[in-house]
C-alpha cells in the first residue's frame, strides 16, 4: 500500500511539474524594431482654418508602406498645425496591417506627436498597440521623417513586447 501511494504521489507531482513547465510566459521580453516607411499617395487635406496667424489642417495618407521589422500597408491620419515661423505641430494615428516577428495582424500607432522644423524635418513619437495575430503587442518608440526629391520618407525605431 505504501509503495502505491508512493507511486502515485510521485505520478501527481510529475504530471504537475509537467503542467508548470509548459504555462505560457505573462509577458515576451522587449525586442527592438527599426526600418523605414513612405507615401505611396499623396495626402488628402480637409478642415482647414486659420486663427491666431496658426493654420489648421487634418491630413489623411490613404496609403503608405513600411519596411524593417515592421512590413505592411498602412494609413495615417494627421492634424497639424503650422505656426508663422513655418514650424509645425503634428498628432494623429497611423493603423497598418502589418507582420512583425513572424505573426500578421494590425499594428497601431497612437497618439502620433511630434514637430517639423522649418527645413521640414519631422520628430515624432508614438505608442503601439496590436490586434489580430499582432493581439496583445505593446510599446512604443520614435520617427525621423525628412522631406526627399520623391516624397516624405520616414524612419523608425521602437522598443515592444507581446504581453497578456
Amino acid at each position: 500500500m505504501i509503495r502505491l501511494s508512493l507511486r502515485l504521489l510521485t505520478l501527481v507531482l510529475t504530471a504537475g511539474g509537467a503542467l508548470v513547465a509548459v504555462q505560457p510566459v505573462a509577458a515576451s521580453d522587449h525586442m527592438s524594431a527599426a526600418g523605414t516607411f513612405f507615401f505611396t499617395a499623396a495626402p488628402v487635406p480637409s478642415g482647414f482654418r486659420m486663427d491666431d496667424g496658426n493654420s489648421f489642417v487634418t491630413l489623411f495618407f490613404p496609403a503608405g508602406v513600411l519596411t524593417g521589422d515592421f512590413a505592411g500597408t498602412f494609413t495615417e491620419r494627421l492634424d497639424v498645425v503650422t505656426h508663422p515661423d513655418g514650424s509645425q505641430n503634428v498628432h494623429g494615428n497611423a493603423t497598418c496591417t502589418c507582420t512583425v516577428a513572424g505573426r500578421t495582424g494590425t499594428l497601431v500607432f497612437r497618439n502620433i506627436t511630434g514637430k517639423t522644423n522649418t527645413a521640414g524635418v519631422s520628430n515624432a513619437h508614438f505608442v503601439l498597440s496590436g490586434s489580430g495575430g499582432l493581439a496583445h503587442l505593446h510599446g512604443k518608440g520614435t520617427a525621423i521623417i525628412s522631406p526627399t526629391s520623391q516624397g516624405l520618407l520616414g524612419v523608425y525605431k521602437a522598443q515592444y513586447s507581446f504581453e497578456r
